[in-house]
Protein backbone atom coordinates (compact mmCIF):
# COMPACT_ATOMS: atom_id res chain seq x y z
CA UNK A 1 0.00 0.00 0.00
CA UNK A 2 2.64 2.42 1.00
CA UNK A 3 4.44 1.63 -2.21
CA UNK A 4 1.60 2.60 -4.39
CA UNK A 5 1.17 5.66 -2.92
CA UNK A 6 4.96 6.93 -2.68
CA UNK A 7 4.42 5.96 -6.43
CA UNK A 8 1.52 7.88 -7.21
CA UNK A 9 3.37 10.60 -5.84
CA UNK A 10 6.06 10.51 -7.39
CA UNK A 11 3.92 10.43 -10.86
CA UNK A 12 2.07 13.50 -9.78
CA UNK A 13 5.17 15.60 -8.71
CA UNK A 14 7.03 14.18 -12.25
CA UNK A 15 3.72 15.23 -14.15
CA UNK A 16 4.03 18.68 -12.51
CA UNK A 17 7.79 19.16 -14.00
CA UNK A 18 7.07 18.01 -17.00
CA UNK A 19 4.01 20.59 -17.74
CA UNK A 20 6.34 23.16 -16.15
CA UNK A 21 9.28 22.01 -18.66
CA UNK A 22 6.62 22.52 -21.55
CA UNK A 23 5.89 25.90 -20.49
CA UNK A 24 9.18 26.90 -21.38
CA UNK A 25 9.45 24.84 -24.96
CA UNK A 26 8.22 26.90 -27.94
CA UNK A 27 7.58 25.87 -30.93
CA UNK A 28 9.81 27.35 -33.67
CA UNK A 29 9.21 27.91 -37.75
CA UNK A 30 10.34 26.15 -40.63
CA UNK A 31 14.01 26.56 -40.37
CA UNK A 32 14.02 29.23 -43.57
CA UNK A 33 11.90 31.82 -41.10
CA UNK A 34 12.79 29.93 -37.91
CA UNK A 35 12.37 32.70 -35.27
CA UNK A 36 8.56 33.39 -33.73
CA UNK A 37 7.28 36.50 -32.52
CA UNK A 38 6.82 34.94 -29.08
CA UNK A 39 10.37 33.56 -29.18
CA UNK A 40 11.71 36.97 -29.73
CA UNK A 41 9.87 38.42 -27.31
CA UNK A 42 11.66 36.29 -24.87
CA UNK A 43 15.03 36.28 -26.47
CA UNK A 44 14.19 40.34 -26.05
CA UNK A 45 14.05 39.69 -22.27
CA UNK A 46 17.44 37.73 -21.73
CA UNK A 47 19.85 39.91 -24.49
CA UNK A 48 18.92 43.02 -22.39
CA UNK A 49 22.43 44.45 -21.75
CA UNK A 50 24.09 41.25 -22.73
CA UNK A 51 27.30 42.39 -24.83
CA UNK A 52 27.91 39.19 -26.35
CA UNK A 53 25.08 36.63 -27.28
CA UNK A 54 26.80 32.90 -27.99
CA UNK A 55 25.48 30.39 -30.65
CA UNK A 56 26.83 27.06 -30.99
CA UNK A 57 26.92 24.48 -32.99
CA UNK A 58 26.68 20.45 -32.19
CA UNK A 59 29.54 19.80 -34.66
CA UNK A 60 31.07 21.52 -37.24
CA UNK A 61 29.31 19.41 -40.17
CA UNK A 62 25.57 19.76 -39.06
CA UNK A 63 24.95 22.54 -42.25
CA UNK A 64 21.02 22.66 -40.36
CA UNK A 65 22.99 24.10 -37.40
CA UNK A 66 24.36 26.58 -39.32
CA UNK A 67 21.00 27.42 -41.30
CA UNK A 68 19.24 27.83 -37.84
CA UNK A 69 22.24 29.91 -36.59
CA UNK A 70 21.61 32.13 -39.26
CA UNK A 71 18.02 33.08 -38.62
CA UNK A 72 19.35 34.13 -34.74
CA UNK A 73 22.31 36.32 -36.63
CA UNK A 74 19.56 37.84 -38.50
CA UNK A 75 17.37 38.75 -35.71
CA UNK A 76 20.40 39.84 -33.47
CA UNK A 77 21.79 42.38 -36.13
CA UNK A 78 18.60 43.88 -37.39
CA UNK A 79 16.51 43.90 -34.16
CA UNK A 80 19.28 44.37 -31.64
CA UNK A 81 21.86 46.14 -33.70
CA UNK A 82 25.16 43.62 -33.02
CA UNK A 83 27.63 44.90 -35.67
CA UNK A 84 29.95 42.06 -34.64
CA UNK A 85 30.68 38.90 -35.23
CA UNK A 86 33.61 36.70 -33.26
CA UNK A 87 34.45 33.15 -34.67
CA UNK A 88 36.08 29.73 -33.54
CA UNK A 89 38.59 31.14 -35.95
CA UNK A 90 42.32 32.33 -36.09
CA UNK A 91 42.64 35.15 -33.78
CA UNK A 92 45.49 37.19 -35.17
CA UNK A 93 44.47 37.07 -39.05
CA UNK A 94 40.94 38.68 -37.97
CA UNK A 95 42.59 40.95 -36.41
CA UNK A 96 44.07 42.57 -39.18
CA UNK A 97 42.08 41.29 -42.18
CA UNK A 98 38.46 40.73 -41.12
CA UNK A 99 37.63 38.57 -44.14
CA UNK A 100 35.77 35.16 -44.38
CA UNK A 101 38.95 33.91 -46.05
CA UNK A 102 40.50 33.43 -42.74
CA UNK A 103 37.27 31.23 -41.34
CA UNK A 104 37.67 27.66 -41.31
CA UNK A 105 36.53 26.10 -44.80
CA UNK A 106 32.78 24.62 -43.25
CA UNK A 107 32.16 28.12 -42.75
CA UNK A 108 33.74 30.07 -45.15
CA UNK A 109 32.82 28.06 -48.00
CA UNK A 110 29.70 25.95 -46.93
CA UNK A 111 27.23 26.00 -48.78
CA UNK A 112 24.81 26.77 -45.96
CA UNK A 113 27.06 29.67 -45.04
CA UNK A 114 26.46 31.63 -48.44
CA UNK A 115 23.87 33.83 -47.30
CA UNK A 116 25.18 34.45 -43.78
CA UNK A 117 28.31 36.21 -45.29
CA UNK A 118 25.58 38.24 -47.92
CA UNK A 119 23.86 39.11 -45.14
CA UNK A 120 27.26 40.36 -42.91
CA UNK A 121 28.49 42.12 -45.58
CA UNK A 122 24.98 43.99 -46.23
CA UNK A 123 24.70 45.18 -43.42
CA UNK A 124 28.22 46.11 -42.39
CA UNK A 125 29.00 43.49 -39.63
CA UNK A 126 32.44 43.17 -38.38
CA UNK A 127 34.46 39.37 -38.53
CA UNK A 128 36.35 38.46 -36.00
CA UNK A 129 38.07 35.27 -34.66
CA UNK A 130 39.15 34.16 -31.05
CA UNK A 131 40.83 31.10 -31.62
CA UNK A 132 44.87 30.45 -30.30
CA UNK A 133 44.72 28.18 -33.17
CA UNK A 134 47.34 29.85 -36.04
CA UNK A 135 46.34 27.92 -39.36
CA UNK A 136 45.30 30.62 -42.35
CA UNK A 137 47.47 31.60 -45.18
CA UNK A 138 47.09 35.11 -43.77
CA UNK A 139 48.69 34.11 -40.61
CA UNK A 140 51.78 32.20 -42.42
CA UNK A 141 52.44 35.53 -44.30
CA UNK A 142 52.22 38.00 -41.98
CA UNK A 143 52.71 37.25 -38.42
CA UNK A 144 56.11 37.34 -38.20
CA UNK A 145 56.19 40.13 -41.06
CA UNK A 146 54.08 42.54 -38.81
CA UNK A 147 55.58 41.61 -35.96
CA UNK A 148 58.80 42.43 -36.81
CA UNK A 149 57.61 45.59 -38.52
CA UNK A 150 56.53 46.86 -34.82
CA UNK A 151 59.99 45.51 -33.13
CA UNK A 152 61.79 47.67 -36.13
CA UNK A 153 60.48 51.41 -34.14
CA UNK A 154 63.04 50.33 -31.75
CA UNK A 155 65.58 48.96 -34.03
CA UNK A 156 65.08 45.07 -32.80
CA UNK A 157 65.37 43.22 -35.39
CA UNK A 158 63.92 39.90 -34.93
CA UNK A 159 65.90 36.66 -34.53
CA UNK A 160 66.07 34.64 -38.07
CA UNK A 161 65.24 30.75 -36.33
CA UNK A 162 62.71 32.30 -34.48
CA UNK A 163 60.90 33.65 -37.65
CA UNK A 164 61.72 29.72 -39.25
CA UNK A 165 59.78 27.97 -36.58
CA UNK A 166 56.68 30.42 -36.65
CA UNK A 167 55.76 29.45 -39.97
CA UNK A 168 57.15 25.86 -39.42
CA UNK A 169 54.51 25.64 -36.86
CA UNK A 170 51.68 27.88 -38.87
CA UNK A 171 51.66 25.31 -41.83
CA UNK A 172 52.34 21.97 -39.78
CA UNK A 173 50.07 22.97 -36.54
CA UNK A 174 49.44 19.58 -34.35
CA UNK A 175 52.16 18.16 -36.82
CA UNK A 176 54.62 20.32 -35.54
CA UNK A 177 55.36 18.13 -32.33
CA UNK A 178 57.21 15.77 -35.22
CA UNK A 179 58.70 18.38 -36.79
CA UNK A 180 60.13 20.03 -33.57
CA UNK A 181 62.90 18.92 -31.68
CA UNK A 182 62.36 19.68 -27.75
CA UNK A 183 65.14 22.38 -27.84
CA UNK A 184 63.76 24.37 -30.89
CA UNK A 185 60.31 24.12 -28.94
CA UNK A 186 62.11 25.12 -25.34
CA UNK A 187 63.77 28.26 -27.92
CA UNK A 188 60.07 29.33 -29.53
CA UNK A 189 59.06 29.30 -26.24
CA UNK A 190 61.56 31.22 -24.14
CA UNK A 191 62.21 33.65 -27.16
CA UNK A 192 58.24 34.31 -27.18
CA UNK A 193 58.14 35.31 -23.49
CA UNK A 194 61.56 37.75 -24.03
CA UNK A 195 59.07 39.25 -26.79
CA UNK A 196 56.48 40.05 -24.52
CA UNK A 197 59.19 42.09 -22.34
CA UNK A 198 60.06 43.85 -24.50
CA UNK A 199 59.49 47.44 -24.09
CA UNK A 200 57.66 48.16 -27.98
CA UNK A 201 55.95 44.82 -27.20
CA UNK A 202 54.53 45.98 -23.59
CA UNK A 203 52.94 49.27 -24.34
CA UNK A 204 51.29 47.84 -27.32
CA UNK A 205 47.96 46.22 -25.82
CA UNK A 206 47.46 44.18 -29.21
CA UNK A 207 50.64 42.54 -29.83
CA UNK A 208 50.89 42.00 -26.32
CA UNK A 209 48.00 40.17 -26.34
CA UNK A 210 48.75 38.22 -29.66
CA UNK A 211 52.13 37.08 -28.25
CA UNK A 212 50.38 35.72 -25.32
CA UNK A 213 47.79 34.21 -27.60
CA UNK A 214 50.74 32.78 -29.55
CA UNK A 215 52.27 31.02 -26.60
CA UNK A 216 49.75 29.01 -25.73
CA UNK A 217 49.66 28.15 -29.76
CA UNK A 218 53.22 26.62 -29.25
CA UNK A 219 52.53 24.60 -26.21
CA UNK A 220 48.85 23.66 -28.15
CA UNK A 221 50.76 22.64 -31.04
CA UNK A 222 54.15 21.01 -29.64
CA UNK A 223 52.81 19.04 -26.63
CA UNK A 224 53.81 15.65 -26.70
CA UNK A 225 50.18 14.09 -26.05
CA UNK A 226 47.42 12.46 -27.42
CA UNK A 227 45.23 14.81 -30.06
CA UNK A 228 42.44 14.00 -27.93
CA UNK A 229 43.86 14.79 -24.54
CA UNK A 230 42.10 16.63 -22.36
CA UNK A 231 45.39 19.12 -21.57
CA UNK A 232 44.63 20.31 -25.33
CA UNK A 233 41.33 21.59 -24.72
CA UNK A 234 42.28 23.09 -21.59
CA UNK A 235 44.89 24.94 -22.91
CA UNK A 236 42.41 26.09 -26.20
CA UNK A 237 39.93 27.01 -24.43
CA UNK A 238 41.68 29.11 -21.45
CA UNK A 239 43.17 31.15 -24.43
CA UNK A 240 40.28 31.87 -26.36
CA UNK A 241 38.35 32.90 -23.44
CA UNK A 242 40.93 35.55 -23.17
CA UNK A 243 41.14 36.36 -26.67
CA UNK A 244 37.63 37.17 -26.78
CA UNK A 245 37.80 38.91 -23.16
CA UNK A 246 40.35 40.92 -25.40
CA UNK A 247 38.27 41.71 -27.87
CA UNK A 248 35.13 42.28 -25.60
CA UNK A 249 37.52 44.85 -23.50
CA UNK A 250 39.11 46.48 -26.08
CA UNK A 251 35.29 47.02 -27.93
CA UNK A 252 33.28 48.29 -24.86
CA UNK A 253 30.36 50.18 -27.24
CA UNK A 254 30.76 47.14 -29.62
CA UNK A 255 28.07 43.98 -28.73
CA UNK A 256 28.92 40.78 -30.64
CA UNK A 257 27.62 37.20 -31.79
CA UNK A 258 30.02 34.64 -30.93
CA UNK A 259 29.51 31.47 -33.65
CA UNK A 260 31.45 27.92 -32.22
CA UNK A 261 30.82 24.98 -30.72
CA UNK A 262 28.65 24.07 -27.91
CA UNK A 263 31.72 22.37 -26.03
CA UNK A 264 33.01 25.10 -26.11
CA UNK A 265 30.57 27.57 -25.55
CA UNK A 266 29.48 25.90 -22.22
CA UNK A 267 28.80 28.25 -18.94
CA UNK A 268 28.82 25.15 -16.96
CA UNK A 269 31.53 24.48 -14.11
CA UNK A 270 31.07 20.74 -14.30
CA UNK A 271 33.32 18.10 -12.74
CA UNK A 272 33.07 16.64 -16.20
CA UNK A 273 34.81 19.97 -17.88
CA UNK A 274 36.46 20.64 -15.02
CA UNK A 275 35.37 24.60 -15.09
CA UNK A 276 38.32 24.53 -18.50
CA UNK A 277 35.49 25.54 -21.19
CA UNK A 278 35.89 28.67 -22.78
CA UNK A 279 31.77 30.30 -22.18
CA UNK A 280 32.62 29.50 -18.17
CA UNK A 281 36.37 31.24 -17.90
CA UNK A 282 34.22 33.78 -20.34
CA UNK A 283 31.26 34.41 -18.08
CA UNK A 284 34.25 34.62 -14.93
CA UNK A 285 36.16 37.42 -16.41
CA UNK A 286 32.78 38.73 -17.45
CA UNK A 287 29.94 38.40 -15.17
CA UNK A 288 26.43 38.83 -16.48
CA UNK A 289 27.22 40.04 -19.97
CA UNK A 290 26.39 36.84 -22.42
CA UNK A 291 23.72 34.51 -23.45
CA UNK A 292 24.13 30.83 -24.78
CA UNK A 293 22.40 29.36 -27.28
CA UNK A 294 23.11 26.23 -28.14
CA UNK A 295 22.04 24.30 -31.53
CA UNK A 296 21.13 20.45 -32.43
CA UNK A 297 20.42 18.82 -34.97
CA UNK A 298 18.09 15.56 -33.95
CA UNK A 299 18.62 13.90 -37.08
CA UNK A 300 22.06 13.33 -39.00
CA UNK A 301 22.89 10.37 -41.68
CA UNK A 302 25.05 8.22 -38.37
CA UNK A 303 21.39 8.54 -36.26
CA UNK A 304 18.88 5.68 -36.80
CA UNK A 305 15.10 6.95 -37.11
CA UNK A 306 14.56 3.81 -34.00
CA UNK A 307 17.32 5.13 -31.39
CA UNK A 308 15.73 8.74 -31.95
CA UNK A 309 12.25 7.58 -31.57
CA UNK A 310 13.38 5.32 -28.49
CA UNK A 311 15.65 7.97 -27.08
CA UNK A 312 12.20 10.45 -27.15
CA UNK A 313 10.38 7.83 -24.93
CA UNK A 314 13.26 8.20 -21.92
CA UNK A 315 12.51 10.43 -19.18
CA UNK A 316 16.15 10.79 -19.18
CA UNK A 317 17.15 11.90 -22.36
CA UNK A 318 16.94 15.53 -23.83
CA UNK A 319 14.20 14.86 -26.44
CA UNK A 320 12.02 14.09 -23.96
CA UNK A 321 11.70 17.47 -23.16
CA UNK A 322 9.90 18.11 -26.42
CA UNK A 323 6.08 18.04 -27.49
CA UNK A 324 7.02 15.89 -30.81
CA UNK A 325 10.53 14.98 -32.52
CA UNK A 326 8.94 16.43 -35.98
CA UNK A 327 9.12 20.21 -35.42
CA UNK A 328 11.66 22.75 -34.81
CA UNK A 329 11.67 24.05 -31.05
CA UNK A 330 13.66 26.78 -28.21
CA UNK A 331 13.73 25.76 -25.07
CA UNK A 332 14.50 27.96 -21.99
CA UNK A 333 17.12 26.31 -19.78
CA UNK A 334 17.75 29.23 -18.24
CA UNK A 335 13.98 29.74 -17.06
CA UNK A 336 13.37 25.83 -16.30
CA UNK A 337 15.87 25.20 -14.10
CA UNK A 338 14.82 28.55 -12.08
CA UNK A 339 11.18 27.24 -11.79
CA UNK A 340 12.56 24.09 -11.48
CA UNK A 341 15.37 23.82 -9.11
CA UNK A 342 15.19 20.12 -9.01
CA UNK A 343 16.55 20.14 -12.54
CA UNK A 344 19.55 21.66 -11.98
CA UNK A 345 21.61 18.35 -11.20
CA UNK A 346 19.74 16.41 -13.80
CA UNK A 347 21.87 14.68 -15.83
CA UNK A 348 20.25 14.24 -19.37
CA UNK A 349 21.73 11.80 -21.79
CA UNK A 350 21.64 13.80 -25.46
CA UNK A 351 22.71 11.20 -27.75
CA UNK A 352 25.28 14.08 -28.96
CA UNK A 353 22.63 16.23 -29.96
CA UNK A 354 24.60 18.84 -28.19
CA UNK A 355 28.22 17.32 -28.14
CA UNK A 356 29.39 17.89 -24.68
CA UNK A 357 32.43 15.87 -24.08
CA UNK A 358 30.39 13.46 -22.48
CA UNK A 359 26.76 12.33 -23.40
CA UNK A 360 25.55 12.01 -20.17
CA UNK A 361 25.67 16.06 -18.44
CA UNK A 362 23.62 18.22 -16.35
CA UNK A 363 23.10 19.37 -19.62
CA UNK A 364 20.75 22.22 -18.46
CA UNK A 365 23.11 24.37 -16.50
CA UNK A 366 25.43 24.30 -19.33
CA UNK A 367 23.00 26.81 -21.55
CA UNK A 368 20.71 29.42 -21.25
CA UNK A 369 19.13 27.92 -23.97
CA UNK A 370 18.90 25.03 -26.55
CA UNK A 371 17.29 25.10 -30.04
CA UNK A 372 16.52 21.76 -31.58
CA UNK A 373 16.23 21.13 -35.36
CA UNK A 374 14.31 18.43 -36.43
CA UNK A 375 15.23 17.27 -39.99
CA UNK A 376 18.88 17.94 -39.88
CA UNK A 377 21.77 18.02 -43.08
CA UNK A 378 25.02 17.70 -43.24
CA UNK A 379 27.38 20.62 -44.76
CA UNK A 380 27.68 20.83 -47.97
CA UNK A 381 29.93 22.49 -50.85
CA UNK A 382 29.85 24.23 -54.16
CA UNK A 383 30.48 21.38 -56.76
Amino acid sequence: MRKSVLLSIFFFLNQITSSQIKKNVYELNSINELLTVEVKKMIDLNINKKQTVFLGEAVHYSGSDFLAKIEFVKYLVIEHDYKDIAFESDFFALLFEHEKRNLYKMWSESNQCKELFVFLKENNVTIWGFDNKLYSRFSYQNFTEKLSSILRESNFELNEEFIKLTKLIISNQYDSRKKLSQKEVEFLKKYTLELQNNEIIKSNKLWHQILKSFESTIELYTVKDNLSNKNLITIRDKQMAKNLDFLIKTNPNKKFIVWLANGHMSKSNSKLMKGQTMGYQFREQNPNSSYHIAFGSIRLPERKEKEIIKAGRKSNNVLSLLPSLEKNYFLDAKKIISENVELTNKVFNDMYIFNLPNNKTKLLNNFDALVFIAKGEVVTYPK
